[in-house]
């Protein structure tokens, strides 16, 4: 087994954010003004909790939008690369990696809206914990793959 640095290793995830990064930032000229909103949620969980309370409502008076764009890619890319690894990011081609990674964070939506309905759910607790397990394990990049 063939063991790299811890410097290699935060090269490497490096690498694979700022290609995410690059992919995601260019892609985001493209979305509506649908999709980008549904892309907020990432830039507010990237603002310390104080500020997106007292003022996301008027982050895009105040913040201007290319920084806003930057910050959900960069997000959305540590975000996977952190979560999958970076042999996902590699694994898929630069001019695709935008498009995966949009619908990475649609399917991961939908992972969590299923969560929460299963919660609401009448069912064996046991059941619904196991349930809940899988669903947190298979995640997004499965529900990919059914797509």
């Amino acid at each position: 087994m063939l063991l790299e640095s811890l410097p290699q290793v935060s090269q490497i995830i490096s690498n694979s954010i700022n290609a995410a990064t690059d992919a995601l930032t260019h892609a985001l000229d493209t979305v509506t003004a649908g999709e980008k909103e549904k892309l907020l949620p990432l830039f507010r969980d990237h603002l310390p909790q104080t500020l997106a309370n007292l003022s996301f409502d008027r982050h895009a008076e105040r913040v201007p939008e290319q920084y806003i764009k930057n910050a959900i890619a960069s997000c959305l890319a540590s975000k996977m690369v952190y979560k999958e690894g970076t042999k996902f990011i590699d694994s898929h081609p630069e001019e695709k990696l935008a498009k995966v990674a949009l619908k990475y964070i649609e399917k991961e939506n939908e992972v969590a809206k299923l969560k929460e309905a299963l919660v609401e759910t009448s069912m064996p607790e046991a059941e619904k914990k196991m349930i809940l397990k899988l669903l947190e394990a298979g995640g997004a990049r499965t529900a990919l793959s059914l797509s």
